[in-house]
């Protein structure tokens, strides 16, 4: 009797110990849980959306940052928005051109290897870092075209042609935060492919393609300008 009385004992104080070790783990498992359904519920959520069109395609003004007295003069702008469409706000968004690719004379894409990574700028402020909030979406330029003579005054100091390129047509000029002068910054006339990349602090990254075909020909007219510039999505895998 003894000994069934003592191995009851055993058995009570093992139990005990499983069960107290069962509600410490629940209590350290329970809010870890809660918070990472919280999290993916309430997490934002980034989403590309573009169209070869106003308000993405757009003409605007551009004034002289050498001389400002110099009346401003025209220019085109190609841009896309990254929505938020979770529910909580993406922190310190920034968008980076990932990679480069010069279409042959098939259409093929081929990757620039000597190109590095740059920032694009955010879309009026033109900083590398955005918050934002949910339901709501920023303006990313991709880069912009400038009237010849904008050009030629105040940005082929700063203009890195693709390898083997020593025309003189308009350039599409890509819209980074720093230009660095070691790689291509602007787009001759000709077909191009870009990977464009979204980062966050707390969202998933966003991986999007662009290609974009520019004749080199400068139109005064919005829609006849959307006919020598064009910018698709592209999915490419």
């Amino acid at each position: 009797m003894a000994q069934s009385a003592e191995w009851a004992l055993v058995q009570v104080t093992i139990a005990l110990v499983i069960v107290t070790l069962l509600v410490a783990v629940t209590a350290l498992l329970v809010p870890m849980v809660s918070e990472l359904l919280k999290r993916r519920a309430f997490a934002p959520k980034l989403q590309v959306r573009y169209e070869h069109d106003a308000p993405y395609c757009v003409r605007t003004e551009l004034r002289s940052q050498v001389n400002p007295s110099i009346p401003s003069e025209p220019v085109y702008y190609v841009r896309f928005l990254v929505e938020n469409t979770g529910k909580s706000r993406a922190e310190n968004c920034e968008v980076v051109l990932q990679e480069l690719y010069l279409c042959d004379a098939s259409g093929k894409p081929r990757r620039l290897p000597s190109f590095s990574s740059v920032n694009l700028a955010w879309s009026l402020i033109g900083e590398t870092f955005v918050q934002i909030n949910p339901k709501r979406g920023t303006l990313c330029d991709i880069g912009h075209i400038a009237s010849r003579s904008y050009q030629e005054r105040e940005e082929r100091r700063i203009c890195v042609d693709i390898p083997g390129y020593h025309g003189d047509d308009l350039r599409f000029q890509l819209q980074q935060v720093h230009y660095p002068f070691s790689q291509p910054n602007c787009l001759a006339p000709g077909k191009y492919l870009l990977r464009i990349v979204v980062y966050s602090e707390n969202a998933s990254t966003v991986s999007q393609y662009f290609e974009i075909a520019w004749s080199g020909k400068w139109q005064e007219g919005e829609q006849d300008m959307l006919r020598e510039l064009v910018v698709e999505r592209v999915n490419r895998t």
